[in-house]
């Protein structure tokens, strides 16, 4: 479906157009009619592609990945979590493609509409865009920020209550959403507005998608340690469960090898056929008992 978003002249004529979920037909007659580059076209709406940047016979060529708030929070997948939006930026015209509804884009249209300005920057209507494109993923870093601390509390607290999977989901969460930033910051700094007027909004642009993947980047560093905490504490269990059996065995190794000699079938052992004999074996095992027992205590290994 083609739909004319703004317009501009006495003649009205089309300034941005949008393309939802378009048919072949209706690509092939724009990419006609403005000139476009067919494999840039066909990129548009084919599944998989990440941000990139690209100028062709004086048109950029900008794909972006915008967040899907609808998308499941089981969802950890650049296509799960992520919206496709194409952008023609050429001489009086902007063409946009997408599959799915955008909420953002639709935002900024209806602003430009209400506005009725007379003069109209494509320039900054492409920089609102990429704008309204990275602002996307600042819900979703916020709620996963809550989510962190959340984590935190539960290790120090009651570690009982901490899911894993759930901590493992989020960090690959975490690491789509830095790698679809990471792109974008890539294609933003291809496109450089030659109109300086426009360049405190880019710079506002770049500003913002270095404070979401700043944001990124400690929230995924906060998990690996969260990580590594639990690894530690598993380690330092295993440890306790090894101490204490280390502990039973020097007591008893001792006293195995006692009752092994006494337990010999050999006639001539004196403290055999002693009357005292019994008792003093035992004796001698109490003894022992406690000689590591102080002795533990005097490592403080007890």
């Amino acid at each position: 479906m083609i739909e004319t978003l703004l317009t501009q002249g006495e003649n009205a004529s089309p300034l941005w157009l949008n393309l939802k979920n378009p048919s072949q037909e209706e690509m092939d007659e724009l990419s006609q009619k403005f000139n476009l580059h067919p494999e840039l076209v066909y990129d548009c709406l084919a599944p998989g592609h990440l941000p990139k940047h690209e100028l062709n016979k004086g048109i950029t060529f900008m794909l972006l990945r915008a967040y899907d708030e609808q998308s499941s929070p089981e969802e950890d997948t650049v296509q799960g979590m992520t919206k496709k939006v194409a952008l023609f930026l050429g001489n009086r015209f902007l063409i946009s493609f997408h599959r799915l509804d955008l909420k953002f884009l639709r935002d900024i249209a209806s602003e430009y509409q209400k506005k009725n300005d007379d003069e109209i920057y494509l320039q900054k209507l492409m920089l609102e865009l990429l704008q309204g494109a990275v602002e996307t993923y600042q819900t979703p870093l916020e709620e996963m920020e809550i989510l962190c601390q959340n984590f935190e509390t539960a290790i120090l607290h009651d570690r009982s209550t901490l899911k894993w999977e759930e901590v493992f989901r989020t960090k690959s969460r975490l690491m789509t959403i830095k790698r679809m930033l990471w792109h974008t910051q890539n294609t933003v700094q291809k496109f450089i507005p030659f109109h300086e007027t426009h360049l405190p909004l880019y710079q506002d642009l770049k500003e913002q998608i270095d404070s979401l993947l700043f944001l990124t980047e400690t929230l995924t560093d906060d998990l690996t340690n969260l990580l590594n905490i639990q690894i530690s504490l598993a380690s330092q269990s295993t440890n306790d469960v090894m101490k204490v059996l280390t502990i039973f065995s020097v007591f008893f190794m001792p006293l195995t090898f006692v009752v092994g000699i006494y337990g010999m079938n050999f006639e001539n052992m004196p403290e055999l056929k002693h009357p005292f004999g019994y008792y003093s074996v035992w004796l001698f095992m109490i003894i022992i008992v406690f000689v590591i027992y102080f002795w533990f205590k005097k490592k403080r290994w007890l």
